[in-house]
């Protein structure tokens, strides 16, 4: 079975490169973008199965991502992965709006995320 196309859009560097470091050598195709709107256009042009999103960032942030989201035919999944924290009321929010998941920063398990990831694309 092919593995899912993930798209990654976070405004940190750093972590969008431990993202391709991690599923590329896996065989996973990712395509990453730095800013939510560059992130928009990938998702428009590659189809992806899943997107892992950050939650605050400048411009486009996860919500409006989200929202976006809900209205493409197919609608990826969306994995938010934020290191934003407010004791959990806008991960609760975020799942009731239909996100697929919502993992915390730093990430504890690369595998884990990838487990997630795999379920959500069905694989």
């Amino acid at each position: 079975m092919a593995k899912p196309r993930i798209v990654a859009i976070d405004d940190e560097a750093e972590f969008i490169n431990m993202l391709q470091d991690y599923f590329e050598p896996r065989g996973y195709d990712i395509d990453v973008s730095l800013r939510g709107a560059r992130g928009i256009e990938i998702i428009k042009e590659k189809a992806p199965d899943v997107v892992l999103c950050d939650l605050k960032m400048p411009g486009i942030d996860g919500d409006e991502v989200l929202k976006l989201l809900k209205n493409m035919q197919p609608s990826p999944k969306l994995i938010f992965v934020t290191a934003y924290d407010d004791g959990g009321k806008t991960k609760a929010r975020l799942l009731k709006l239909g996100a697929y998941a919502y993992f915390d920063k730093p990430i504890t398990s690369l595998k884990e995320l990838e487990d997630t990831i795999n379920r959500a694309s069905g694989n």
